[in-house]
Order: structure tokens, then C-alpha cells, then sequence
């Protein structure tokens, strides 16, 4: 049986929707000295430490995870996940808004359990054109 990207998806959206840190640590190997994530928002390549510590502050959040895969690559021993990641607001002011994040995850097969050694996520501009000067381009969640 191959590796199910939306099952593996949807548990760690399952884990953030429950504000539980330690099950969202359990999807990343945060001790592997080669775990980096880079989040556009923060231009910060984050390590296993600092991202350890950043998953904390799930226990405070107040929007619910979903993902929309896009596609998934085995490059045997390790997958590529390319998925759309949302996260729905709800805010007493402003009413219910969505986040909208391009998710890059590589996923080490193999050990006791599928585990992210390496992520990119960068948010997906809105429709008027974020884009500044150097334009777009692409579409998501289109197949």
C-alpha cells in the first residue's frame, strides 16, 4: 500500500484543530539535524528547536486547519507533498476570513512513522494582485 498524503494531511490538521502540540511535533523529525522549515512570512529558515517552540503557540490559535492536496511525489525513501493549506478566522470584528498557504512538505519514510524533515510555506496571494511588480502567475487547487 502506498503512502497516504491526504490521511497524513488530515491527521496533522486533526492534531492543530485540537490546539495539541505534542501530536503536532510527532509529524516532524525535529531531531534530524537536516529539518529546516522556511515559512515566506517569517524569512527565517526555521531549525528543529525554534520550530518546536513555534508549534507551542498552537495551543493559542483560533482558526481551523484544513489541506487540499495537490500532488504527491515518492522519490523512494522520501515524498514530496505539494498541498494547499487553509486556515479558517473567525474574528468578533470582521467576521470569517480564510488564510490561504502554498505547503512544500518532504516527508522521510522508513523509522516507526512518515515524519517532515523539510517544509515551505508561503502565502498564496490574493485575487486583487499581492503581487507586487513581478506578477503571479499559477493557479491552485485547478487539478
Amino acid at each position: 500500500m502506498g503512502f497516504d498524503a491526504q490521511g497524513f494531511l488530515d491527521r496533522y490538521s486533526g492534531a492543530y484543530n485540537a490546539r495539541d502540540p505534542e501530536a503536532m511535533r510527532a509529524f516532524f523529525d525535529l531531531a534530524d539535524p537536516r529539518f529546516a522549515v522556511f515559512e515566506d512570512f517569517t524569512g527565517e529558515l526555521i531549525d528543529g528547536d525554534a520550530y518546536s517552540a513555534m508549534l507551542e503557540a498552537a495551543f493559542d490559535a483560533t482558526g481551523r486547519m484544513s489541506f487540499e492536496l495537490l500532488r504527491c511525489d515518492d522519490f523512494g525513501g522520501v515524498v514530496v507533498i505539494h498541498a494547499l493549506q487553509k486556515i479558517a478566522l473567525e474574528d468578533e470584528e470582521e467576521g470569517i476570513g480564510e488564510a490561504r498557504i502554498r505547503a512544500t512538505l518532504w516527508v522521510k519514510m522508513g523509522g516507526d512513522a512518515p515524519r517532515v524533515v523539510s517544509a515551505h510555506f508561503s502565502v498564496v496571494p490574493s485575487a486583487e494582485g499581492d503581487c507586487g511588480g513581478g506578477g503571479c502567475g499559477g493557479s491552485f487547487g485547478d487539478g
